[in-house]
């Protein structure tokens, strides 16, 4: 079982085992004690060395180099008198860099277990195999590397490194890009992973919180656990992760899904698409990966973007387009029958085109604005439909209007449409949802229009992705549930709060 490693630093022993006894109530199983950051004399390193065989948890002993993402800068025959005192007091491993034990003359430790390892804080660095060799060689029970990913495409390498090792390895993409190298630790077969105390800056960029990396049922995972995420940049964002987890366990799926921070979508799915069962798409990327699925749904095609990637029942890959049957489903419950409505796009992006092409082909007439008036012009013209400057549009004679922009997105003072060219009787769609309650909604309501929040659309299209996935029926009354606890606690108390769409 891979195990979790808390780090802590703790500047007296006191404080140290306080530290170890919350790392084990918020789920770790063992603890790394960055010596090189908690102390400020030999004295004081020894005094918390000492306070080792009270820790209720294993401890791992590290005094990383300022070289290697440290902090000791200290003489090197103290530092070797030190991992020696951390030895006798009974650390379970200790953390030396191979770079230093080379010069240690053959020193190792007596009792400890020796981790030896290479950090590269700039880049994914090279001669993977060369460094990991050499630390077999000189004598490690682990190796680790971490280096530092740029794009999601780096975590093919990390995949590799697990795939071919030949002993206990922890292999890590650190940043942003490289968290789901942390998360699917368990199911690559790491040694440990590294997850940082509730409210700790942690130890290295990327880190997830225990809290974090336990709503990942971490301990469920092995080599069998199917991989699905969501690719996107940015994507720290998203409640993709949350709702999909979620639909897996009610399912008792072995399955994870994980986000991907991904900018060249191309490279990305070329490197890891192998090991994927299936992703979700979202911007910038939804028309990147058109031609290199083994084959579109015919919805797809039509729309020219994609937020799905399945597979089917000989392992190919299928690009799927959920979101315009999401889009087109909340319209109908709530306007009910669609053609020959006008309907008023705000916006010219991806989100704005699949909501006009949707309608389109439900027989609607679509009328596009936009800021910019040239890419209003621009996709009116590749869709032939209307459009009208941004200046004009509160004149247009709607009866739908959809916002496809990002105005409101995470600042709930912000609306693309004036509170006072709103109408009674109009339906108003936000594909924005959060906030929950958007300015645009909110204006819309009180005008005496009926609204459309932007979750119903979240939930609905991912509802159509995990049933795409699986055959089976997702969870959606408990997608919707988590989704709205994580964006306004308040309004989960009552789940009939706006949930008309779904219809479930």
């Amino acid at each position: 079982m891979t195990l979790v490693v808390a780090p802590v630093i703790g500047s007296a022993p006191d404080q140290f085992l306080v530290q170890v006894d919350s790392a084990r109530a918020q789920g770790a199983d063992a603890v790394e004690l960055r010596l090189d950051r908690g102390f400020t004399t030999a004295a004081a390193a020894t005094a918390l060395l000492q306070a080792i065989p009270r820790a209720c948890l294993p401890v791992i002993v590290t005094l990383r180099h300022h070289s290697q993402g440290g902090s000791w800068d200290g003489p090197d025959d103290l530092r070797l008198q030190l991992y020696t005192e951390a030895d006798r007091q009974g650390a379970a491993f200790l953390d030396i860099e191979l770079s230093q034990v080379d010069s240690w003359a053959g020193w190792r430790p007596a009792r400890a277990r020796l981790i030896l390892s290479h950090h590269d804080f700039q880049t994914m660095g090279s001669d993977h195999d060369a460094l990991i060799a050499r630390m077999r060689d000189a004598g490690c029970a682990v190796a680790k590397l971490a280096v530092t990913a740029a794009d999601g495409a780096d975590l093919a390498l990390i995949e590799r490194l697990y795939r071919t090792r030949t002993g206990p390895l922890v292999a890590i993409a650190m940043g942003e890009h490289g968290l789901a190298s942390r998360l699917l630790a368990g199911i690559w077969g790491a040694e440990f992973t590294f997850a940082k105390l509730e409210g700790e800056p942690g130890s290295a960029p990327g880190q997830p919180s225990l809290r974090e990396l336990s709503s990942y049922k971490h301990r469920w995972h092995g080599p069998e656990t199917r991989i699905f995420g969501v690719i996107g940049s940015p994507i720290s964002h998203s409640l993709s992760p949350l709702v999909q987890n979620a639909a897996f366990e009610h399912h008792q799926i072995e399955a994870i899904y994980v986000p991907f921070r991904v900018e060249d979508p191309v490279a990305f799915w070329t490197a890891c698409g192998s090991w994927l069962e299936g992703i979700s798409i979202t911007l910038p990327h939804k028309q990147a990966l058109l031609g290199d699925v083994d084959a579109c749904e015919e919805q797809a095609e039509q729309l020219g973007a994609m937020n799905t990637i399945y597979r089917d029942a000989d392992g190919l890959s299928v690009g799927a387009n959920t979101d315009a049957s999401a889009i087109i489903r909340c319209l109908e419950v709530e306007a009910g029958s669609l053609p020959g409505r006008t309907v008023l796009i705000l916006g010219a992006g991806g989100v704005a085109r699949t909501a006009a092409i949707a309608c389109k082909m439900r027989g609607a007439i679509p009328v596009i604005t936009n800021r910019t008036a040239e890419r209003a012009v621009a996709l009116a013209t590749e869709l032939g439909c209307r459009h009208v400057p941004w200046s004009e549009a509160t004149r247009v004679p709607y009866q739908i209007l959809i916002n496809g922009t990002s105005v409101g997105m995470g600042k709930p003072q912000d609306t693309p449409w004036p509170a006072t060219a709103h109408r009674r009787g109009t339906v108003v769609f936000d594909t924005v949802y959060t906030p929950l309650e958007t300015r645009l909604l909110r204006e819309a309501g009180a005008a005496g229009a009926s609204t459309v929040c932007g979750l119903d659309m979240f939930i609905t299209q991912a509802v159509a992705q995990f049933e795409r996935w699986t055959h089976l029926h997702a969870p959606d009354h408990l997608m919707y549930r988590l989704a709205l606890e994580r964006l306004d606690p308040r309004a989960a108390g009552t789940m009939h709060w706006r949930r008309k769409t779904t219809g479930i």
